[in-house]
């Protein structure tokens, strides 16, 4: 048993316990497959697939050992690009996994900034900028398809290293040609029971959606929702079309300067969100992943956050 036949026996797994096409993914014929599976269960002293009529699946022992066997493999690539970067210099590539929320914030993020930094300093480092929402993070990160990740805190402190990033006010976002008889640009958090509420929901897992029904029941009313969606964009277009408010960060309105919009802050509530990048714990960093973690200075960072929070005013958009 070598571990190419631990590769192939991924293979198999990855294409649905199925032999033939495994076989036809490797451009080899299937015989010399079954054979370098049948050295695997002899080796270990087990059976990995059972048959159910003409459908293989996976024994109990099969499961464990494709779990074992994707970290093994994860390892020895790892390894093989920590040697080659030794060898080399510094290149590759470095994927990034930004929240579909934090996209809509990205143009004038810390995270924005430094990428343009790192890439004009390093031109031969590629990186790939992916989105998602959560779901099966740990997995993708476990298998190297992502090294970094934005989102937001709360995280699982005992998997994941992180570095913080803005902090981001929420606030209430209607058509400018609605009226509110307030004196300043601020709004008691109960007003917007009065309002029809559109909401940016993920997917999966806790954001912005539960927080807002969670300051809803905390100051004891149900808000009016008319719309949900996954989607910035949409959300913006209807408030600009007079349907509903909304509730979103502050400077996401600084991407939508032509919009007919009018922000205000909640006088009585802190209602904020906490942006982290953050990556894997006890996992080997590439060199150049390393390396774009030290633009990230914190101190740098604090003093840029200032900035940013002095340039913008609430009722300027």
């Amino acid at each position: 048993m070598d571990l190419k036949h631990l590769k192939n026996f991924m293979v198999i797994v990855e294409e649905d316990v199925n032999m033939s096409k495994a076989a036809k993914r490797l451009h080899i014929s299937q015989p010399p497959l079954s054979q370098q599976m049948k050295i695997i269960e002899e080796t270990l002293g087990i059976e990995l697939f059972e048959r159910r009529g003409r459908k293989l699946d996976l024994t109990p022992h099969g499961k464990i050992l494709y779990e074992r066997v994707k970290k093994i493999i994860n390892l020895y690539d790892e390894m093989k690009t920590e040697m080659t970067e030794l060898g080399k210099g510094v290149k590759g590539q470095i994927t990034l996994a930004v929240s579909i929320f934090y996209s809509a914030i990205f143009q004038s993020s810390i995270l924005f900034e430094r990428i343009k930094q790192f890439c004009r300093d390093y031109p031969n480092i590629k990186i790939k900028i992916v989105h998602t929402d959560g779901n099966q993070l740990f997995t993708r990160m476990d298998a190297r398809e992502i090294d970094l990740v934005i989102l937001n805190l709360p995280v699982d402190e005992g998997v994941f290293e992180y570095i913080p990033l803005e902090k981001q006010d929420f606030v209430f976002i209607m058509p400018a040609s609605w009226e509110l008889n307030l004196p300043s640009f601020e709004i008691p958090f109960r007003k917007i029971e009065q309002f029809p509420l559109m909401l940016l929901k993920r997917d999966t897992g806790y954001g912005l959606y539960e927080k807002v029904l969670e300051h809803c029941e905390r100051h004891q009313f149900t808000p009016n929702l008319v719309v949900e969606s996954n989607n910035i964009l949409t959300i913006i277009a209807m408030v600009d079309a007079g349907i509903g408010a909304t509730i979103l960060p502050q400077s996401v309105l600084k991407q939508f300067p032509n919009q007919n919009l009018k922000a205000y802050q909640f006088s009585d509530t802190k209602f904020y969100s906490e942006s982290i990048l953050m990556w894997l714990k006890e996992r080997y960093l590439t060199e150049a992943t390393q390396i774009f973690l030290n633009y990230f200075d914190k101190p740098n960072i604090v003093k840029e956050l200032n900035k940013i929070e002095q340039s913008m005013r609430v009722g300027d958009f």
